[in-house]
């Protein structure tokens, strides 16, 4: 099955990655700047090989979720071969809490906006995303200015909570969802996307509104339960292929 690098990278797992030509795709990860083509780019890099899940069967994961029933078989084939992304906990925390009630491309804005504002340059026109730290002693009004809007005091709350971040590895799915909506602004839907595109916690399962499109329409009376154990993955499937749709 072919590698699907483009919806891996910009179908709303992260929002790090820009196309800057047909292809080719750049991101500023772990003090470098990154330009893959293929995923053959990342096997000889230690870091883009666990940020990539390199070690996981996804050939494997792929035949039993087609088998599971009709829809799903459409997705898979229709997508290819999607990774789910395990990114770093504070990039991932504050990129979904700027995705509440947004898209992908004013999402991927308004990290960019905070990248050249408040991040470091890596390379001349390239910024890393803010740390921590650098994000210290950043209020409500600067958040604001940069068009943040309501999310402004949750991306405070945050940053106040951000060494909690790594406690959150050894606990339970249901624990650490519990965990993070601790911190202002983050519901089940958010904390879930963090769980899944930084912990690789699989069994979560997102509800946004093409998902519950997709629930409604195709499994009533079901939850996530139903496409376990690969409850994430298949949850990515199906968004992607609802989307492709529209």
């Amino acid at each position: 099955m072919v590698e699907n690098l483009r919806e891996t990278l910009l179908g709303g797992q992260c929002f790090s990655w820009t196309e800057e030509e047909p292809g080719l795709f750049t991101a500023v990860l772990n003090e470098k700047v990154y330009r893959i083509r293929s995923l053959e780019d990342a096997r000889a890099d230690e870091y883009l090989r666990a940020y990539f899940d390199l070690d996981y069967d996804y050939e494997k994961a792929m035949r039993e979720i087609s088998e599971k029933d009709e829809i799903l078989k459409q997705a898979v084939s229709k997508i290819g071969m999607l990774r789910m992304l395990k990114q770093d906990h504070f990039i991932a925390t504050i990129s979904f809490i700027l995705s509440q009630n947004n898209n992908i491309k004013r999402i991927k804005g308004l990290y960019d906006r905070f990248s050249r504002t408040f991040g470091h340059e890596v390379e001349p026109g390239y910024f890393s995303f803010p740390t921590k730290d650098e994000l210290k002693g950043v209020c409500a009004d600067d958040y604001r200015a940069l068009g943040c809007g309501f999310r402004a005091p949750f991306l405070v709350d945050a940053v106040d909570k951000a060494d909690m971040l790594d406690s959150l590895e050894k606990m339970d799915f249901d624990s650490a969802m519990e965990a993070l909506q601790t911190i202002k602004g983050i519901g089940p839907k958010v904390a879930s996307c963090i769980l899944i595109f930084s912990y690789q916690k699989r069994e979560g399962f997102p509800m946004d509104v093409w998902m519950k499109k997709v629930m409604a329409e195709y499994y009533p009376g079901k939850d996530s339960s139903y496409f376990a154990p690969y409850q994430a993955l298949s949850q990515q499937y199906l968004f992607s292929w609802i989307r492709s749709m529209a």
